[in-house]
């Protein structure tokens, strides 16, 4: 039987619950849990707010995201281990970990949820979401965490010796994302691989993770002085963008100019259904070639039947990353392989304490998106 003294903890903690996304969240003190078996109590340094949250947690959530209420939202973020489990067997008190957004179900892997975001829509996802657990997330003091989410960052290597900041290092919960995706398609080096589109906050830090993968990057999307900075990242031929036009085949004549695709991914926000570009890119793709689907479409697109047949591509559906793929992710950038924070033209557009919640959403919304991040610091820096 665990209790709080023998952890240290506090009795009580702060964190900022919305009872409803038509009016103001409240920063409350809840109880503080115990760290029983398989859970983790982490305490957040960084925590990212998405540029669209205030579309989820405000103004009447007119994404229709699915989540209980009361609810401490924050899904992701850099944080220092506050107490472990009688079952932890590395983990230790202290130590700066990543935590990630994705909890899984441990008798069911396929039972996913984005953690104090979305339920997801099935029986099993919901009452995962509903577990006291993981129904409350990093937006507070000290957070829950399921063991295998969090994930030990080599200290001495990332700030000793490549020099990052703690900050830097919560671009991490933007790059898990496409990694997970590119990883499951196989991506390898040499290849070519169209990033459609390329401008957002997840897609963006795509180009970054296919180029630490050895490939060449095509880059595609409608904003310019984005696709300039983008072909800045690497050596001359690494990233070539294309502008999408609205029409099909004139995308398809844009995209034939660097040869036929290995690779297409495709992170399609929600309202890019009929967008020219998934189409173009399908078109594009060699004999034998991957599509990675990964965006946030919520209905349906059309596929090129007979092209997608006769060439023999595959289609690839991705939902967020596994465990495994975290460690990968954390692994290359601990080995200089992945580069982020200033160095890859990243930067931390603001920081905020919990009391400070709506201009942090209303700076996230405004300043958030391609290699630009925004935190809440729940326990200052």
């Amino acid at each position: 039987m665990t209790n709080l003294a023998e952890h240290a903890l506090p009795k009580a903690y702060t964190g900022l619950q919305f009872h409803s996304p038509s009016s103001p969240p409240i920063l409350t003190t809840l109880p503080t849990p115990t760290p029983t078996a398989g859970t983790v109590i982490i305490k957040p340094l960084y925590s990212i707010i998405v540029q669209y949250a205030n579309e989820i947690f405000t103004n009447g959530n007119p994404r229709g995201y699915k989540y209980p209420l009361p609810l401490v939202p924050g899904g992701s973020c850099i944080a220092r281990v506050a107490a472990v489990p009688s079952d932890a067997t590395s983990l230790k008190p202290g130590q700066l970990v990543f935590v990630e957004l994705t909890v899984r179900g441990r008798d069911d892997p396929n039972i996913k949820i984005l953690r104090s975001f979305h339920e997801g829509y099935s029986e099993g996802t919901r009452k995962l979401m509903a577990a006291e657990e993981w129904r409350n997330g990093c937006w507070a003091t000290l957070s829950t965490a399921p063991l295998e989410s969090v994930h030990a960052l080599d200290e001495d290597i990332l700030v000793g010796k490549l020099g990052y900041k703690l900050e830097e290092l919560g671009s991490l919960s933007q790059l898990i994302v496409p990694y997970g995706g590119l990883v499951d398609v196989g991506l390898k080096a040499g290849e070519t691989v169209l990033i459609a589109p390329a401008t957002g906050s997840f897609s963006s830090a795509a180009v970054h993770v296919a180029l630490s993968m050895g490939a060449r990057v095509i880059a595609m999307g409608r904003n310019e002085e984005a696709l300039a900075k983008l072909k800045e990242l690497a050596d001359a031929g690494r990233v070539e963008t294309v502008k999408i036009s609205g029409d099909i085949q004139q995308d398809v004549d844009s995209l034939a100019k660097f040869g036929p695709l290995d690779v297409y991914f495709d992170i399609s926000p929600r309202p890019a259904s009929e967008s020219s570009h998934i189409r173009a890119g399908i078109l594009s793709l060699r004999p034998g070639g991957r599509m990675s689907l990964m965006g946030g479409i919520p209905g349906d697109i059309s596929i090129p039947y007979w092209h997608v047949s006769y060439k023999c591509i595959t289609i690839k559906g991705t939902f967020m990353n596994t465990s495994q793929q975290a460690k990968g992710l954390i692994k290359t950038v601990e080995r200089g392989v992945l580069k982020i924070g200033t160095r890859a033209g990243m930067e931390v557009a603001g920081k905020f304490g919990l009391e400070d919640w709506e201009e942090a959403l209303r700076t996230a919304a405004a300043k958030g998106g391609p290699g630009k991040s925004v935190y809440f610091i729940p326990n200052g820096e």
